[in-house]
């Protein structure tokens, strides 16, 4: 990546934030997590559980939606302010915009998953002290005194109060919105996630890994699922763009249920045909794995080992996909 990529992604990332589309999707998943702590209090033994997998299934679907919809638009927006041609008649390559575009949307999901993963690990701190009593005894051996003020419930709700009521500032305040960038939000994003994820692994050590590990899935999920709405944008509308990208995550995240279909209900031609759709399209089931193994319960599969495929296979899928994108792009007529 040279600097003309990283400025059109730094450009691209602003103009989300300028958009107020970042700010939006948090307060929407900032929300969500919430709704799964009242989702929680239903359930005296499995709270923490509900939470967390409410959060994830969150952070997954909006992460997804955020990659659909601004690859969708990411050439018919340069296009409409005439913006394109302009950096079109400088030293740059269609493909470093391709590429740049593409690293920008990276970025802002980035900020997004970061900032919703330590939201729902504060609130599986909140939680996890009042459900185990192991759990406080672990806090109380490790924090010592101040542990007397983290297990006092309207400290801790203050402190979420707090942290919510940062993410709406950049909305209120124009001046603060545009002074925010890259290299202050992911750094503060990232900051904010190791402390609660310090914090809440004292008292839910296996739920905090798989807090951690599903949101790295989710972002591995999404360089595939951004890449793909890049590929149909190099030469289709935005509206055309989001219905295919859409479909092909609907049809990638159901490889495993195609794959499976019962022979009882369905005839070998429909079987057939289904599973060679699997063979075509990325296998998004994968980043969403079995519980067992995102807690290391499975043998057959190791934690440590599965992340590092599924990674793997990610970059290849989103290697592919923007190749194809920068040579559509390369033939297409701007005129």
């Amino acid at each position: 990546m040279n600097g003309r990529t990283f400025a059109i992604a730094l450009t691209s990332f602003r103009e989300a934030l300028r958009d107020r589309i970042l700010f939006a999707v948090l307060g929407l998943g900032a929300a969500s997590v919430l709704f799964g702590l009242g989702l929680g209090s239903l359930s005296y033994a499995e709270s923490v559980r509900i939470v967390v997998d409410h959060g994830l299934v969150t952070i997954s679907l909006l992460a997804n939606l955020i990659a659909i919809f601004l690859g969708a638009n990411f050439l018919y927006k340069e296009l409409e302010l005439r913006t394109l041609y302009v950096l079109l008649a400088k030293p740059v390559a269609r493909h470093e915009l391709v590429l740049g575009k593409y690293l920008g949307i990276l970025f802002t999901i980035a900020v997004f998953v970061t900032v919703i993963a330590a939201l729902l690990l504060a609130v599986v701190t909140l939680i996890a002290t009042d459900d185990s009593y192991s759990a406080a005894q672990r806090l109380e051996a490790a924090v010592g005194p101040v542990s007397q003020v983290i297990r006092s419930r309207a400290m801790r709700l203050a402190a979420l109060g707090g942290v919510l009521a940062l993410i709406p500032l950049p909305l209120l305040f124009p001046r603060l919105r545009r002074a925010l960038s890259l290299a202050a939000l992911l750094p503060l994003a990232a900051a904010l996630l190791a402390g609660f994820a310090a914090l809440a692994y004292i008292v839910a050590p296996a739920e905090t890994v798989f807090v951690l590990v599903g949101a790295l899935l989710v972002f591995a999920e999404v360089t595939v699922t951004a890449a793909v709405s890049m590929l149909f944008s190099s030469f289709s509308t935005p509206f055309v763009t989001a219905i295919l990208s859409l479909g092909v995550f609907v049809i990638a995240r159901s490889t495993w249920l195609m794959q499976h279909l019962p022979r009882r209900n369905f005839p070998a031609a429909a079987r057939a045909a289904l599973q060679g759709i699997t063979r075509i399209v990325p296998n998004l089931h994968l980043f969403v794995p079995e519980r067992a193994v995102l807690l290391s319960d499975d043998p057959n599969h190791p934690l440590v080992r599965y992340v590092l495929l599924a990674t793997g296979y990610a970059a290849l899928w989103a290697a592919g996909l923007l190749a194809a994108s920068s040579l559509l792009f390369r033939r297409r007529d701007l005129v």
